[in-house]
């Protein structure tokens, strides 16, 4: 499948198969976000997989946006070097490794969602996490149970302009 297709088909998957992600799958996932780019190449992320079902129920129940019952789940964070430029360019470097996370789930015929709807506090205990570790997205990954449809997309010309805003792109919709 192409790139372009696998964007086009991939899907927030909630409900999951009680089949496991195989290890080298995993691994597969893991060294996908790795490649991600990453501003000054720093690679401030931490990568935490999660396959026990015991910690996954303890970080399902402390998170409110985790859906179904995923085999496996990914918390990804950074470490914190205080605010400033740095942090912002550090969360912009999780979401590149965020939709490296997500394609390279969908081309090995797994589903994933990203999840933001999560007590920090409590999943940093849950993984015990040095105080200075700040999670950020927590994935859950597995086997769809059903994929959802493609939810309605905004046309390009409502988002897209012509060298200033505002001014549209003719042709635009026909492109694609």
């Amino acid at each position: 499948m192409s790139m372009i297709d696998l964007m086009k088909t991939r899907r927030s998957i909630r409900s999951f198969l009680p089949k496991p992600v195989s290890n080298e799958d995993a691994i597969k996932i893991l060294d996908a976000a790795r490649l991600a780019p990453s501003g000054g190449n720093r690679q401030r992320w931490k990568f935490i997989y999660v396959n026990d079902p015991q910690v996954l129920r303890m970080i399902k129940n402390c998170s409110p946006g985790f859906y179904g019952d995923a085999p496996a789940a990914i918390v990804v964070g950074l470490e914190d070097e205080g605010s400033g430029p740095g942090s912002v360019i550090g969360l912009l470097d999780i979401g590149f490794a965020a939709e490296n996370i997500l394609l390279t789930a969908h081309a090995l015929g797994l589903g994933g969602c990203a999840v933001g709807s999560f007590i920090a506090a409590a999943v940093k205990k849950v993984i015990n996490a040095p105080d200075n570790f700040k999670p950020v997205l927590i994935f859950s990954i597995g086997y769809a149970d059903k994929e959802p449809p493609m939810p309605s997309k905004k046309k390009l010309s409502e988002i897209v302009y012509l060298n200033e805003y505002g001014k549209s792109w003719e042709k635009l919709e026909e492109s694609v």
